[in-house]
Protein backbone atom coordinates (compact mmCIF):
# COMPACT_ATOMS: atom_id res chain seq x y z
CA UNK A 1 0.00 0.00 0.00
CA UNK A 2 1.43 3.61 -0.72
CA UNK A 3 1.79 6.15 2.17
CA UNK A 4 -0.96 8.30 1.10
CA UNK A 5 -3.33 5.25 1.58
CA UNK A 6 -2.12 4.56 5.11
CA UNK A 7 -2.57 7.85 6.15
CA UNK A 8 -5.38 8.70 4.63
CA UNK A 9 -6.95 5.54 6.43
CA UNK A 10 -5.09 6.37 9.53
CA UNK A 11 -7.27 10.08 9.51
CA UNK A 12 -10.33 8.36 8.89
CA UNK A 13 -9.94 5.74 11.97
CA UNK A 14 -11.41 7.32 15.42
CA UNK A 15 -8.67 7.36 18.11
CA UNK A 16 -10.51 4.30 19.90
CA UNK A 17 -10.37 2.59 16.77
CA UNK A 18 -6.52 3.91 16.70
CA UNK A 19 -5.95 2.20 20.04
CA UNK A 20 -7.46 -0.81 19.24
CA UNK A 21 -5.35 -1.53 16.02
CA UNK A 22 -2.28 -0.97 18.04
CA UNK A 23 -2.73 -3.24 20.64
CA UNK A 24 -3.80 -5.92 17.84
CA UNK A 25 -0.38 -5.52 16.63
CA UNK A 26 1.36 -5.80 19.75
CA UNK A 27 -0.35 -8.87 20.47
CA UNK A 28 0.36 -10.48 17.29
CA UNK A 29 4.16 -9.76 17.65
CA UNK A 30 3.77 -11.19 21.26
CA UNK A 31 1.56 -14.36 19.82
CA UNK A 32 4.14 -14.86 17.15
CA UNK A 33 7.05 -14.65 19.53
CA UNK A 34 5.07 -17.53 21.31
CA UNK A 35 4.58 -19.21 18.64
CA UNK A 36 8.70 -19.65 17.54
CA UNK A 37 9.01 -20.95 20.98
CA UNK A 38 6.46 -23.36 20.97
CA UNK A 39 7.92 -24.80 17.77
CA UNK A 40 11.48 -25.20 19.56
CA UNK A 41 9.53 -27.44 22.44
CA UNK A 42 8.05 -29.32 20.21
CA UNK A 43 10.90 -31.02 18.46
CA UNK A 44 12.06 -32.31 21.75
CA UNK A 45 9.28 -34.69 23.27
CA UNK A 46 9.34 -34.90 26.89
CA UNK A 47 9.93 -38.52 27.35
CA UNK A 48 13.44 -37.69 25.51
CA UNK A 49 16.55 -36.54 27.35
CA UNK A 50 19.36 -35.43 25.58
CA UNK A 51 22.84 -36.16 28.17
CA UNK A 52 25.84 -34.18 27.79
CA UNK A 53 27.87 -36.68 25.77
CA UNK A 54 24.95 -35.75 22.83
CA UNK A 55 23.47 -39.80 23.53
CA UNK A 56 19.81 -39.61 24.17
CA UNK A 57 17.73 -41.68 26.25
CA UNK A 58 13.92 -42.15 26.46
CA UNK A 59 11.00 -42.78 28.83
CA UNK A 60 8.93 -45.17 27.43
CA UNK A 61 6.26 -44.42 29.64
CA UNK A 62 3.42 -45.62 27.17
CA UNK A 63 5.07 -48.96 26.18
CA UNK A 64 4.87 -47.98 22.21
CA UNK A 65 8.22 -48.52 20.17
CA UNK A 66 10.27 -51.43 18.97
CA UNK A 67 10.60 -54.60 21.03
CA UNK A 68 11.78 -57.57 19.96
CA UNK A 69 10.08 -60.68 18.05
CA UNK A 70 9.61 -63.67 19.39
CA UNK A 71 8.98 -67.19 18.81
CA UNK A 72 5.99 -68.72 20.03
CA UNK A 73 4.29 -72.15 19.13
CA UNK A 74 1.38 -71.93 16.76
CA UNK A 75 -1.81 -73.23 19.15
CA UNK A 76 -4.12 -72.62 16.22
CA UNK A 77 -6.34 -76.14 15.52
CA UNK A 78 -8.77 -76.01 13.04
CA UNK A 79 -12.16 -77.23 13.94
CA UNK A 80 -13.94 -76.66 10.98
CA UNK A 81 -16.06 -74.27 11.88
CA UNK A 82 -16.21 -72.34 8.78
CA UNK A 83 -16.42 -75.13 6.56
CA UNK A 84 -19.91 -76.08 4.55
CA UNK A 85 -21.90 -78.73 6.61
CA UNK A 86 -22.38 -80.82 3.32
CA UNK A 87 -18.60 -81.12 3.07
CA UNK A 88 -17.34 -84.24 2.71
CA UNK A 89 -13.05 -84.50 1.95
CA UNK A 90 -13.42 -88.27 0.95
CA UNK A 91 -15.74 -87.14 -2.29
CA UNK A 92 -12.79 -86.11 -3.59
CA UNK A 93 -10.71 -88.93 -3.74
CA UNK A 94 -13.16 -91.11 -5.46
CA UNK A 95 -13.85 -88.13 -7.99
CA UNK A 96 -10.66 -88.74 -10.05
CA UNK A 97 -9.89 -87.06 -13.19
CA UNK A 98 -11.55 -84.74 -14.78
CA UNK A 99 -13.10 -86.21 -18.62
CA UNK A 100 -11.44 -84.18 -21.56
CA UNK A 101 -14.41 -83.34 -23.84
CA UNK A 102 -12.48 -81.59 -26.07
CA UNK A 103 -12.56 -83.29 -29.76
CA UNK A 104 -9.10 -82.62 -31.88
CA UNK A 105 -8.43 -79.81 -34.07
CA UNK A 106 -9.64 -79.64 -37.45
CA UNK A 107 -6.64 -78.66 -39.69
CA UNK A 108 -6.71 -77.52 -43.90
CA UNK A 109 -5.00 -77.80 -46.25
CA UNK A 110 -3.52 -74.24 -47.48
CA UNK A 111 -0.86 -72.84 -50.45
CA UNK A 112 1.61 -70.74 -49.09
CA UNK A 113 0.97 -67.03 -50.75
CA UNK A 114 5.32 -66.55 -51.16
CA UNK A 115 6.44 -69.76 -51.91
CA UNK A 116 3.64 -72.12 -53.38
CA UNK A 117 4.55 -74.92 -51.09
CA UNK A 118 1.08 -76.56 -49.53
CA UNK A 119 0.81 -77.29 -45.56
CA UNK A 120 -1.45 -77.70 -43.00
CA UNK A 121 -3.00 -74.96 -40.60
CA UNK A 122 -5.74 -75.34 -37.88
CA UNK A 123 -8.71 -73.26 -39.31
CA UNK A 124 -9.45 -70.99 -36.64
CA UNK A 125 -6.08 -69.41 -37.27
CA UNK A 126 -6.63 -68.60 -40.84
CA UNK A 127 -7.45 -65.06 -41.78
CA UNK A 128 -7.94 -63.79 -45.40
CA UNK A 129 -6.76 -64.67 -48.64
CA UNK A 130 -2.83 -64.62 -48.26
CA UNK A 131 -1.73 -67.44 -46.27
CA UNK A 132 2.12 -67.77 -45.51
CA UNK A 133 3.83 -70.81 -44.27
CA UNK A 134 6.42 -71.56 -41.24
CA UNK A 135 9.23 -70.31 -43.54
CA UNK A 136 7.46 -67.53 -45.02
CA UNK A 137 6.23 -65.50 -42.23
CA UNK A 138 9.90 -63.62 -41.70
CA UNK A 139 9.93 -62.61 -45.11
Amino acid sequence: MSDELVKALLESLSSEQKEQLINEILNSNVKADEAESGEEAKQEPKNTKVNEDFTVTRNNELGRGKTPVKARKNNWVDEGEDRDPDFDPTTFERMGKAARNRGRTKKVQVECHVCGKNFHINENLIYGEFTRCNRCTGK
